[in-house]
């Protein structure tokens, strides 16, 4: 055996690298980051009053528990 056989058996080949870049990014980042920045600022938004909405239903189910264990407690 040669030498640059057992070099070459060890050596394994680069990855190949293509240019390709997808047709929504081709326009522009700029747009791109612009849409998702209204796109943050608007959920964020709704996020708040859909944690008031669960804040409120749990404290709703927990009033109606104690509300329901307390009706069935009879003072002597």
């Amino acid at each position: 055996m040669s030498i640059s056989f057992v070099v070459n058996l060890f050596n394994q080949r680069k990855h190949k690298r293509f240019n390709y870049v997808p047709r929504h990014l081709r326009d522009s980042k700029e747009d791109l980051k612009s849409q998702w920045n209204t796109v943050r600022n608007e959920s964020q938004h709704t996020s708040k009053s859909n944690n008031r909405l669960g804040v409120l239903l749990i404290v709703l189910g927990m009033i109606i528990a104690v509300w329901l264990l307390l009706e069935h407690y009879e003072i002597s």
